[in-house]
């Protein structure tokens, strides 16, 4: 019986300690790609952030860059999780 009140009290502070995220963000923009022929690592950056939208809704333009990005933010224990939505424009083939 003592085992599973250990491992009881064990599974409530690993619950409390949890890194789920406690909040949603959702973002919606416009990405600006890199061309379709380039290779390598690349990255989007924030170039701008607009007007929120008519439902308060957080809008941004964002853009592809070559190479790796800056290194991500090493405590990992943000309280939200953000989706970016993005918006891209399609390209048109070359002659049309």
């Amino acid at each position: 019986m003592r085992s599973v009140v250990s491992r009881l009290a064990r599974l409530e502070q690993l619950n409390r300690l949890s890194t789920a995220p406690r909040r949603l963000r959702i973002q919606y923009g416009h990405l600006k790609t890199l061309p379709d022929d380039y290779t390598g690592s690349r990255h989007v950056v924030t170039v701008k952030q607009l007007p929120s939208g008519r439902d308060g809704e957080e809008w941004y333009e964002w853009e592809e860059r070559p190479g790796p990005g800056p290194p991500e933010d090493a405590d990992g224990l943000s309280d939200e999780q953000i989706i970016r939505v993005n918006y891209v424009e399609r390209k048109r083939p070359v002659g049309c």
